[in-house]
């Protein structure tokens, strides 16, 4: 301690920190290093020093500390911390990077794995704003906790066909089959369409798409609708419409 005091005394500040870790002072440690970062901050170092720190506020300053000094580093210390569990809250994480996601796509995918709400929701609005569908219909598809039908509403109206699809897989999940089926149909997604109608088992949706396809002049669609659905159709219903749009056997 009498070391420790010179140190503070002599502006010391790498000796301090060294001093301060030794007596198990850590927070004292990660304070001093965030504040005298020029003379005593080292990355790995700090690593060590605020994963042991007792009071958890010191990990949400290191993490503005962060964005303000040393952002490319940032994504590694959260990493490191989330493997240590409860150290982290990570919906606070998120609140305090609210405006700089980007920044922690690396973090947030990994703590991903923990279903929570805003993680996902800070995620899906990143795979949006970069339009990579792909990786939006991966995190739709494997968690749910967000408010899947805001984002289907959402998606629905966006320019980019593959999004609108994911926005078909979020009705399909929640049983809105009629919206998917509509969604599918605008978007001449035939192929989903089907699927939607064989998945939700209603035969006046099947119904529906059959009247579609022959209104359309859809008549190849139109076989591999009564093929892909076919224990929902009704003979009677399959003939007249066979008869009055003269879809013949080439096509059934």
């Amino acid at each position: 301690p009498r070391v420790i005091r010179e140190c503070e005394r002599y502006e010391n500040w790498s000796a301090l920190c060294f001093l301060y870790v030794q007596n198990d002072e850590v927070d004292n440690a990660a304070l001093t290093m965030m504040n005298h970062a020029a003379d005593a901050w080292e990355h790995t170092e700090f690593k060590s020093v605020l994963s042991r720190c007792a009071n958890p506020e010191n990990l949400y300053k290191a993490v503005q500390f962060y964005v303000e000094q040393h952002p490319l580093e940032l994504n590694d210390l959260l990493c490191t911390l989330s493997k240590k569990e409860g150290v982290l809250d990570h919906s606070r994480v998120v609140v305090i990077m609210k405006r700089r996601l980007p920044l922690i796509k690396e973090y947030l995918e990994q703590v991903q794995t923990h279903d929570i709400k805003s993680v996902n929701e800070a995620l899906n609005a990143l795979y949006i704003e970069e339009e990579d569908y792909t990786k939006l219909n991966t995190s739709v598809s494997s968690y749910t906790n967000f408010d899947q039908l805001e984002l289907a509403t959402t998606l629905q109206k966006h320019e980019l066909l593959e999004m609108r699809r994911v926005a078909g897989t979020l009705y399909n999940k929640n049983k809105r089959y009629a919206q998917a089926l509509e969604l599918a149909k605008t978007d001449k997604l035939y192929k989903d369409a089907m699927a939607t109608a064989a998945t939700s088992q209603d035969p006046e949706l099947v119904e529906q798409l059959l009247r579609f396809f022959v209104e359309q002049e859809a008549k190849e669609c139109f076989a591999a609708c009564l093929f892909t659905c076919f224990e929902l159709v009704r003979p009677d219903v399959v003939l007249e419409l066979a008869w009055r749009h003269k879809i013949g056997r080439a096509h059934v």
